[in-house]
């Protein structure tokens, strides 16, 4: 019974803060507030946090290398507006979505050649590259939305179909849609990835002590460019899940996006210093930022004041990850004395 108990405790331990706060939340938005917990709006915040669940766990990889990608939410914009023109100039659907993700993987290229090759700060790099692809996607757009074609299309209303339909007695319905089964088939090959291949280890190693990392023959540069090219590939993905849900590319659909990844990549035990972080963990902050969003929403809450609860939020799982790692420390001191 105590081993049992004891094993228990080990697995709960071992969760990330953000799933935590998640469960927390979502017991109290379901009771307090009317609709939250119903089919239909559920269906919506797992739709909705699809987009932000690929960003964050594409802003976790960064975050773990020690670095950042504040441009994701520009490609959100831009990448979605080239592959919306791409196809309303009469390009083949899978074609166009594939230049427009080689795209999003160039950006992160050229992300990670200013950052490695330049030596430039990677928040001033990808704050700088968020400028670009944002500006690009104004004047590419003219700032204005582009619209899919409604004719000659055929993989874009397959994308956008539901794939499981339940009815409630309620008369409320739980749909879950291809745009949610791509995020989910992309996180799993993300984490199945880091870990089950070399690159958990060498993101941790490149986070933890560059020096030694390079010390052990980790082609260093290489790994660290090739981190931010599969960011800005994500940023791709979840531009195209943005199109699809708005059945249309804004040129600021990207706005705050990447302050969204990075409340919920630190929500998910990702140390802004580097070295320490959980890709599922960030999947769950993305699941707790929208809970958030979606709850106050609901609850009648401007969005405004949903942004300085953000903001908040924020400031709070960074103080819990501090916690933890103090705590960690001590135990280890403990099991050394």
């Amino acid at each position: 019974m105590k081993e049992k108990k004891r094993s228990l405790k080990g697995m709960l331990s071992g969760l990330p803060n953000s799933a935590y706060i998640f469960v927390i939340l979502l017991v109290v938005f379901v009771a307090a507030i009317p609709n939250f917990g119903s089919p239909a709006n559920l269906s919506t915040l797992l739709a909705q946090a699809a987009i932000l669940m690929i960003l964050s766990a594409a802003m976790s990889l960064a975050i773990i290398t020690g670095g950042i990608d504040l441009s994701v939410g520009g490609l959100v914009s831009l990448i979605g507006i080239i592959i919306a023109q791409l196809i309303g100039h009469g390009v083949n659907e899978a074609v166009a979505i594939l230049l427009g993700l080689g795209a999003a993987a160039v950006f992160g290229w050229l992300n990670g050649l200013v950052i490695v090759k330049m030596k430039v700060a990677p928040f001033i790099a990808t704050f700088g590259m968020m400028g670009v692809a944002q500006g690009l996607a104004n004047t590419l757009s003219e700032s204005r939305a582009v619209y899919l074609p409604t004719e000659n299309t055929t993989i874009i209303p397959f994308l956008q179909t539901n794939l499981l339909e339940w009815m409630f007695s309620s008369g409320s319905i739980l749909t879950i849609s291809v745009q949610v089964l791509i995020a989910l088939i992309t996180l799993a090959a993300l984490i199945l990835l880091f870990q089950k291949t070399v690159l958990g280890t060498y993101i941790y190693a490149l986070g933890g002590n560059r020096e030694a990392a390079k010390l052990s023959n980790i082609r260093t540069d290489a790994w660290n460019i090739g981190v931010y090219v599969i960011t800005g590939f994500m940023a791709g993905i979840a531009a195209l899940l943005m199109l699809l849900r708005l059945n249309s590319a804004q040129p600021t659909a990207g706005d705050g996006l990447e302050f969204q990844a990075v409340v919920a990549a630190v929500l998910g035990g990702n140390l802004l210093s580097g070295g320490k972080g959980s890709i599922p963990g960030a999947i769950i902050g993305a699941l707790v930022v929208y809970t958030v969003r979606n709850g106050l929403s609901l609850a009648g809450v401007n969005t405004n004041a949903i942004m300085v609860v953000l903001g908040i939020v924020l400031v709070l799982g960074m103080i819990m990850n501090e916690l933890a790692v103090k705590g960690l420390k001590r135990r280890g001191d403990k099991n050394e004395r």
